[in-house]
């Protein structure tokens, strides 16, 4: 699927008595899951994974999407799926191929 629109709205109410760095951290992790993106991690007790899609209960260590989402982010929106067809005089499609590639990637 396609993603054509998403919202995503700081709660107020929940983040009325926090820094700087929490909301920073809360409007990427919206962010991220508006472009697509799932959790990094789960798990808030556990080692930072330094990027906004981690649980963590320290917001300081995660405030951008950190390498592991640009890279996701590049393959979900500058890969382009390449068909080809090989169509019998008929009409029955025999062979198809996909490829792979990415936008940056000659051709």
């Amino acid at each position: 699927g396609v993603i054509v629109s998403s919202v995503s709205k700081m709660n107020e109410y929940y983040l009325r008595n926090a820094n700087d760095d929490h909301k920073q951290f809360t409007m990427c992790h919206e962010l991220g899951h508006g472009y697509g993106l799932p959790h990094t991690d789960e798990n808030p007790y556990n080692k930072n994974l330094n990027n906004c899609l981690d649980y963590t209960d320290d917001p300081d260590e995660n405030l951008d999407p950190g390498e592991v989402n640009m890279i996701k982010l590049r393959n979900m929106y500058l890969t382009r799926r390449l068909r080809s067809r090989r169509v019998e005089s008929d009409g029955t499609i025999v062979e198809t191929t996909e490829i792979l590639a990415n936008e940056n990637d000659e051709q």
